[in-house]
């Protein structure tokens, strides 16, 4: 056998260890399963339950969203291996992105080309499930990992009894991405993002149980959920990457038990991962956002919100012992 190998071109033995490589790797693929450390769940009987939880209550620790799922190094976006490593550290929704394949499934994957994120290239649409489930993943950092795409239903189903998927839209219309949740039994562990009145009016009419992120940069625009007939209960406001405009909204959304939802991504997150503020900066920045009100981050990293926020709630809870 060494004899054969050593009459080949340098080429061709390159050729050969390529594709030995290549099915080592696709066998250790269909080997893996998700690592489950100790997590932090978030876990609901039934959709009343999750309406219930996300009521804004000022009596417990502001809420995290991992912003799609909380990548990290080693940890692509959008994949189960991804929202178990991000449990570990904290209790978390998980911001996802789902988007329909060639043959009709549904996929997570942020953006509509595969370049970015994964081994592939082209768009998404143009391909089918069977053909995404040969490419690997890559990290923030662009690396590849063992890790493949996952399908909605994957995920909808690891998500059960330990965290609620939050579906952003990604060319899903508002009320497909509601059926969807109706088709899985989901309704109780994944809720939608929303970005009309008019659309989160028709999820309502569809499924009254059906939770909704809505955008809600002033109390206007949380008048106009109301006239729509849309209760108070089935919505998070996400009220921007800033702060809002309207210094009415965040206090006029305590008022009417509407969490009130900031991200991260654009300001805070970015600042630390560009070296621009140290991570005790970082923490006292996600501090600061729930103090001016917010009590749901959208963070693009969520263990490090999920670990300020606890320490920040830890360090007053003796306080208010001492004072009762």
């Amino acid at each position: 056998m060494n004899k054969l190998v050593n009459l080949l071109s340098p080429v061709s033995r390159r050729l050969i260890a390529i594709l030995v490589v290549g099915l080592i790797s696709q066998e250790i693929f269909a080997q893996l399963t998700v690592a489950e450390p100790p997590m932090h769940t978030v876990a609901f009987e039934n959709a009343e339950g999750l309406k219930a939880y996300l009521r804004y209550n000022p009596d417990r620790p502001a809420l995290v969203s991992a912003h799609r799922g909380g990548a990290a190094p080693g940890y692509p976006e959008n994949n189960i291996h991804t929202f178990a490593h991000t449990l570990s550290y904290t209790p978390a929704f998980m911001e996802i992105d789902p988007r329909y394949t060639k043959d009709g499934h549904v996929v997570l994957l942020h953006d509509d080309t595969l370049s970015r994120m994964t081994t592939g290239r082209g768009k998404v649409i143009d391909h089918t499930l069977a053909e995404l489930r040969q490419l690997y993943l890559k990290d923030v950092n662009g690396r590849t990992t063992p890790f493949g795409v996952n399908t909605l239903e994957e995920a909808l189903q690891w998500a059960k009894g330990k965290t609620v998927l939050i579906l952003d839209q990604k060319g899903i219309p508002a009320l497909e991405r509601a059926k969807l949740l109706v088709e899985h039994d989901a309704k109780a562990h994944a809720m939608l993002i929303v970005y009309s009145v008019a659309d989160a009016a028709a999820v309502y009419r569809y499924d009254s149980d059906i939770v909704m992120e809505v955008m809600v940069p002033s109390m206007e625009a949380l008048a106009k959920f109301r006239e729509a007939g849309i209760p108070m209960e089935n919505i998070l406001a996400f009220v921007g990457h800033k702060a809002p405009n309207d210094p009415a909204v965040i206090a006029g959304l305590h008022a009417a038990g509407v969490t009130p939802v900031r991200g991260t991504s654009f300001e805070l997150d970015r600042a630390y991962s560009q070296g621009r503020i140290d991570r005790g900066e970082l923490h006292e920045g996600y501090r600061a956002l729930v103090a001016d009100g917010a009590a749901m981050l959208e963070s693009d990293l969520a263990t490090e919100a999920g670990i300020a926020l606890q320490a920040a709630w830890d360090a007053v809870q003796p306080r208010k012992a001492s004072k009762e």
